[in-house]
C-alpha cells in the first residue's frame, strides 16, 4: 500500500502534520484537494502499521466520488456501504478484509451492530459541518464512535457556516481538550446581549493560538497562484410594477408578524438566530411569509404552484401562498424579471465562447425546471438535486463533464457539497441560501485546483429593495465572522463587532 499521487507543497505540509498528530481539522479552502491530502495521510499510517482500517464518513452523494478517489490514489481495498439492508449486511462482511470503509452517517446509525464488529483505527469526516449542531443525534453518534479511534480527522473548507458554536462542535470530535467546556468557550469568546444574541466576539487572538496545533488552514488567498482567478458579480434586478406591489403587500404582512413576535419576546428578537425558539404558530407564520417572498423574487409561478398544491392536498404547498392567491394579490402579476434576466445572461455566456459552461444553483427545485424550460432550444441542460439516486447524480455529472452539447448544470444545494465541476467557468446563484457556508460550497464547485480555465466568474442575482438584499448583506457578515474566528480577521484587541441591523428595520426602510 502506498499513495500513488503527487501532492502540492502545501498539501504535503498538511499531510505531515496530520500523520504526526493524529487528530486534526483539515481546514483548507474548498477546491484545494482535501481528499488526496487525507488519503496520503491514511496511506502513510497504513505503511507505518499504525492503523489497519479507516472509516470515511461522507454525505450520501459523495460516497462514490470518494470510492473513485481511493482507487485513483491507492491500491488499498475499499468498500462502499450502500443499498438495502440485506445488501449492506454482505458489504459489512466484506469490510472485514478492506482498509477503507466508506459510508454516510445515516447508514452507520442504522448499521451500528455491524460497525461494532469491525476494528476502526482512523475516522475521517468529510464535510465536517455534518456535526456542526452539537445537539443533533447524528453529531452525538459520530462523536461517540470517534472516541474509539486514536486517529480522527475532520475535513471542511468552512468550519463556521452560521455561528461560532459550530466550530466548537466540530472540535469536540477532533480533540475535545482543545476548547474545553462549552460554557467556558461561550463566556470567553462571545459577548451576548440580555436576550442571548451575540453582539461582539472577543479574545479571538487567543482562540487562534489554541487552534494552531490542531487546525491546518489554507485560504483562497494563500494558494491563489494555483487556483483560477475569480471574478465576482452581483446583478441587481428590478421588479415590474405589479410584482413590486405584490412584494410590498407580502412584506408589510411579514413585518407585522415580526413586530408581533418582537412585542412578545422583546427587542432582542433576531429572526435569523432565534426563530426556532418561537415555536408553533408564530414561527410558521413568519417563515411561510419569508418563503413566499423568496418565491415571488424568483418567479411568481412558484407561488401559484405552491398555492395549487395546497388546495389539492393540504399536506403539500403553502397555506399562506394559497391565501394570497385567493385574495387576488398576484392577479395582475404575470412577469418574472429575474427569470428573464438569468436566461438572457446565460445566453450571452453561451454565445460568447463555445467552450463556456454554466452551473446554476437555486433553492427551489421547481425553479430549476422552469429555468430549463426557458432555456429549451438554446442548449442542453442536466439537473442535480435531492431525491435523485446516487447513480442518476453521477450520470448527470458525467454528462456535463463529457458532452460538449450539455452546457448548463442546474443544481439544488444537494450539489453544493463535494461535486467537482472544473469543466465550468461560470456559476450563477439564481437565489441565495441562508448559510454562508452553503454559499461558499456552491461557489467552490468551479473554483478548483483542477479548473480547466484561467479565470472563473461567480454571479449572484438579487432583486432590488427585496429581502434578497438583506440576505446578501447577512451572508457577507457571516463570512467575516468565519474569517474572524479562523483567519485572524479580528482587530488589534482580538475582537470583532457585529454591525448588521435587524430584519424588521430593513423591511421598514426597503423600497422596491
Amino acid at each position: 500500500m502506498a499513495f500513488t499521487g503527487t501532492l502540492y507543497p502545501f498539501q504535503e505540509e498538511a499531510h505531515e502534520l496530520m500523520s504526526g498528530r493524529g487528530q486534526m481539522m483539515l481546514c483548507m479552502v474548498m477546491g484545494s484537494g482535501k481528499t488526496p491530502t487525507a488519503l496520503a495521510t491514511l496511506e502513510t499510517l497504513f505503511e507505518r502499521d499504525e492503523i489497519t482500517r479507516a472509516l470515511i464518513v461522507v454525505p450520501a452523494s459523495l460516497k462514490y466520488q470518494w470510492l473513485g478517489e481511493v482507487k485513483r490514489f491507492s491500491t488499498s481495498r475499499v468498500v462502499v456501504i450502500d443499498g438495502p439492508p440485506k445488501a449492506r449486511e454482505t458489504l459489512w462482511r466484506a469490510a472485514i478484509s478492506c482498509q477503507y470503509v466508506i459510508a454516510n452517517a445515516e447508514m452507520l446509525q442504522n448499521d451500528v451492530k455491524y460497525l461494532d464488529k469491525i476494528r476502526v483505527d482512523a475516522i475521517v469526516i468529510d464535510e465536517a459541518t455534518l456535526i456542526k449542531s452539537p445537539a443533533a443525534k447524528r453529531s452525538r453518534f459520530l462523536k461517540r464512535i470517534g472516541k474509539r479511534s486514536p486517529y480522527r480527522y475532520a475535513l471542511t473548507g468552512q468550519p463556521i457556516e452560521n455561528r461560532p458554536e459550530e466550530l466548537f462542535s466540530i472540535m469536540e470530535f477532533v480533540d475535545p481538550t482543545i476548547l474545553g467546556r462549552f460554557d467556558l468557550f461561550d463566556r470567553t469568546f462571545i459577548v451576548r446581549d440580555r436576550w442571548g444574541k451575540p453582539i461582539r466576539y472577543r479574545n479571538l487572538n487567543h482562540l487562534h493560538e489554541s487552534l494552531s496545533d490542531v487546525m491546518y488552514r489554507k485560504t483562497r488567498e494563500d494558494i491563489q497562484d494555483q487556483l483560477p482567478e475569480i471574478i465576482t458579480k452581483v446583478v441587481p434586478v428590478t421588479f415590474d410594477v405589479s410584482g413590486a406591489k405584490a412584494y410590498r403587500m407580502i412584506s408589510s404582512d411579514l413585518l407585522k408578524k415580526i413586530n408581533d413576535a418582537i412585542g412578545k419576546m422583546g427587542r432582542g428578537f433576531d429572526l435569523w438566530r432565534h426563530y426556532n425558539a418561537l415555536g408553533g404558530e408564530a414561527q410558521g407564520e413568519i417563515m411561510s411569509r419569508m418563503t413566499v417572498l423568496r418565491m415571488l423574487c424568483d418567479n411568481p409561478d412558484l407561488v401559484r404552484t405552491s398555492a395549487r398544491l395546497f388546495s389539492e392536498d393540504g399536506d403539500k404547498g403553502s397555506a399562506y401562498a394559497a391565501h394570497i392567491v385567493k385574495a387576488g394579490w398576484l392577479k395582475s402579476v404575470s412577469k418574472s424579471p429575474k427569470l428573464d434576466a438569468v436566461v438572457e445572461y446565460i445566453k450571452g455566456i453561451l454565445d460568447e465562447d463555445p467552450g463556456n459552461k454554466v452551473v446554476v444553483f437555486s433553492f427551489f427545485r421547481q425553479n430549476l425546471q422552469l429555468l430549463e424550460m426557458a432555456l429549451y432550444g438554446t442548449t442542453k441542460c442536466t439537473t442535480f438535486m435531492g431525491g435523485m439516486s446516487s447513480h442518476d447524480k453521477e450520470q448527470s455529472k458525467r454528462k456535463f463533464g463529457t458532452d460538449p452539447d450539455v452546457r448548463v448544470f442546474l443544481s439544488s444545494d444537494a450539489g453544493g457539497y463535494g461535486v467537482d465541476l472544473p469543466m465550468a467557468n461560470h456559476l450563477i446563484s439564481y437565489d441565495l441560501p441562508w448559510s454562508a457556508g452553503k454559499l461558499d460550497q456552491r461557489e467552490s464547485r468551479i473554483i478548483r485546483l483542477s479548473s480547466e480555465f484561467p479565470h472563473v466568474t461567480i454571479t449572484s442575482f438579487v432583486m432590488r429593495g427585496s429581502i434578497e438584499e438583506r440576505q446578501y448583506a447577512m451572508l457577507q457578515e457571516k463570512r467575516l465572522i468565519n474569517r474572524a474566528f479562523i483567519d485572524k480577521g479580528y482587530d488589534a484587541r482580538g475582537q470583532f463587532e457585529i454591525t448588521l441591523g435587524s430584519l424588521s428595520d430593513f423591511l421598514s426602510a426597503a423600497d422596491v
